[in-house]
């Protein structure tokens, strides 16, 4: 299969295939110069989780190991 053959499959694929919402398409060129098709799972949108924040919630302090006095001074001063 040539590069122009693949990217009209993956074409052909993304726009009819059935499973096009569970899956997607890319064109490869393989070690001996021939090109294939790779399908690759989507993650459901209904896997992917959020986080929220309350107001006032310092988000980057919960990770910072550091003391509040360590993470007020500015990098400029480190060292005198």
């Amino acid at each position: 299969m040539t590069e122009q053959q693949a990217r009209e499959r993956v074409a052909k694929l993304s726009a009819e295939s059935p499973e096009r919402e569970t899956h997607s398409w890319i064109a490869r060129e393989g070690a001996d110069g021939n090109w294939s098709i790779v399908k690759l799972a989507v993650p459901s949108p209904k896997a992917q989780t959020t986080t929220t924040t309350q107001p006032g919630e310092n988000v980057a302090a919960k990770d910072d190991p550091r003391s509040p006095m360590e993470q007020n001074i500015p990098p400029w001063s480190v060292g005198f």
